[in-house]
């Protein structure tokens, strides 16, 4: 495990609890943010017949061995010992997800108390569905709900108080942005109906969480993908439409959310800091020195595999980057080819070239 330079997690935190912040969180595993595959690790998929997000043994396996090196090392910085985490997130909307597996849940409920102690507040995050808190909800976990700027927030909030019918209520996820696809419109969420929601939800007493306050970049690759009658791939950036930036700059929705707050809460006083300065980097010259394929010696790590059926990127232990596959075709084809098919596809972007021209 590394968790070095970016990595260091444990450093993170506690630059967070010099700023004043408390800190929510997600250790997941799977924790969604749009990341590659939800921040769980590509090898798990080296095991072809492995559940994920279940209680399958083959992932509890990884899931205990990751837990058992991060877990021992948030301990000292949650509140109660005089760090900035308040609580922790169990999963991530899993009531989304199809396995629906309450011994998954079970098992993390008590990994997570018996590495951080009976004491530590512990939740989950679910949308605001009938059936996603019945499969995201567990006895002992706080259940929380997440919906944007358009939802029913009295409809929304009596939902949640059927599952927690005592506690406060949250929304753990209040959307005042949203995530871009590669090839559509970057998302916007109009300042009116952000501020609108903002100053419902504090009038009723609620606390809320926003997502994202400030997304930032998904930088490599990163950057996931959603599937749900479509794959559709998420932007590097990250910027969400957020009150800061996606270089962490102030935005006019940032003031306008801010003039809400102070009508429920004194803020801090004094200037906001202003935005980073950015530099025009001008033109890069660019020289064409051949085709790509010319330069397959340069490029790959090793020599190429054979194989009667094309292989997933897993399967060759290639997480991330690009793959080559290459097939010789008859002169003629009669019926044509599909490159997509509802199962097996190109789930990314392919190119395709004939006798070497795209």
């Amino acid at each position: 495990y590394d968790f070095s330079n970016s990595k260091d997690v444990e450093y993170f935190l506690s630059l967070a609890q010099e700023m004043g912040l408390f800190v929510i969180l997600r250790p997941g595993p799977y924790i969604c943010a749009e990341w590659e595959l939800g921040g769980l690790p590509a090898w798990l998929l080296h095991n072809s017949t492995i559940s994920l997000r279940s209680s399958d043994p083959d992932y509890l396996v990884a899931v205990d061995k990751w837990f058992s090196v991060l877990l021992p090392k948030m301990k000292p910085l949650m509140y109660q010992n005089g760090g900035p985490i308040i609580s922790f997130q169990v999963e991530n909307e899993y009531g989304s997800y199809f396995t629906c597996d309450y011994n998954y849940l079970r098992h993390l409920r008590e990994v997570m108390r018996v590495s951080l102690g009976e004491d530590v507040l512990l939740f989950t995050t679910d949308g605001n569905q009938v059936q996603e808190l019945n499969c995201g909800t567990l006895q002992g976990l706080y259940a929380t709900i997440d919906f944007g700027t358009t939802d029913d927030i009295n409809a929304s909030f009596q939902l949640q108080k059927q599952f927690e019918p005592e506690g406060p209520l949250v929304n753990s996820e209040f959307y005042v942005g949203w995530l871009d696809y590669w090839g559509l419109d970057h998302s916007i969420v109009s300042i009116k109906n952000a501020t609108r929601m903002l100053e419902e939800l504090l009038q009723l007493g609620a606390n809320v969480n926003m997502y994202m306050f400030e997304g930032g970049t998904n930088f490599g690759y990163w950057n996931g993908a959603d599937y749900n009658n479509k794959f559709r791939p998420i932007t590097t950036s990250y910027d969400y439409n957020a009150p800061l930036s996606e270089a962490g700059d102030p935005t006019e929705k940032f003031y306008a959310l801010r003039d809400v707050i102070s009508k429920f809460r004194d803020i801090p006083v004094g200037p906001v800091p202003p935005p980073t300065a950015k530099f025009a980097y001008g033109s890069v010259a660019m020289t064409k020195y051949g085709p790509l394929l010319d330069f397959l010696d340069v490029l790959t790590r090793g020599q190429a595999v054979n194989s009667t059926y094309p292989l997933t990127f897993e399967q060759m232990h290639q997480y991330y980057g690009f793959m080559l596959y290459r097939t010789p075709l008859p002169q003629t084809i009669e019926t044509p080819l599909p490159l997509l098919s509802p199962l097996n596809a190109v789930h990314d972007r392919g190119y395709v070239l004939g006798n070497g021209v795209y």
